[in-house]
C-alpha cells in the first residue's frame, strides 16, 4: 500500500473519532442546558408562589408556604449538583474534541503534504524524460 493510501485510512478512523467526540460533547451541552433551564423553572416557580403567598395567610398558617420553599431549595440542590457533575464531564469532553481536532488536522496536513510531494516527484520525472527525450532526438545518428 502507498503512504497516501494508508494516510487516507487514519483519516478516516481520525475523522469517525473526531464525529464521535463531537457527538458526546453535544449530548452533554443539551444536559447542562436542560439542567439550567429547570433551575430557571424553579426560581421562576420560587417567585410567583412567593408573589401569590403575600396575600394568602392560610397557606402560612399551616405551613405549606415553608414545606414549598423546602421543596424548592432541596431541588435546586439536587440540580446544582447534577449540573456541577455535567459541567466537569463537559471540561473533560472538551479537551477531548479538541484533542481528537487537532489530530484530524495533522493527518489531513500529512495527506496535503504527502499529494504535493507526489506531484513535485511526478512532475520532475515527467521533466527528466522530456529531457531524455529531447537529447535523444537531438543527437545524430551513427
Amino acid at each position: 500500500m502507498s503512504a497516501l493510501a494508508d494516510l487516507q485510512r487514519l483519516e478516516a478512523i481520525t475523522r469517525a473519532k473526531y464525529d464521535q467526540q463531537q457527538q458526546s460533547f453535544q449530548r452533554i451541552q443539551a444536559e447542562e442546558a436542560r439542567l439550567r433551564a429547570e433551575l430557571a423553572r424553579l426560581d421562576d416557580m420560587l417567585k410567583t408562589s412567593e408573589a401569590a403567598a403575600e396575600g394568602q395567610g392560610e397557606m402560612r398558617a399551616i405551613g405549606a408556604d415553608i414545606l414549598w420553599q423546602g421543596w424548592v431549595a432541596r431541588s435546586k440542590t439536587a440540580l446544582n449538583i447534577k449540573l456541577a457533575q455535567v459541567l466537569a464531564i463537559k471540561e473533560q469532553q472538551l479537551h477531548q474534541v479538541r484533542q481528537a481536532f487537532g489530530k484530524l488536522q495533522v493527518v489531513e496536513q500529512l495527506i496535503a503534504e504527502t499529494r504535493s510531494v507526489t506531484r513535485k516527484k511526478m512532475g520532475q520525472s515527467q521533466l527528466e524524460l522530456a529531457m531524455a527525450i529531447a537529447l535523444s532526438k537531438g543527437r545524430p545518428s551513427q
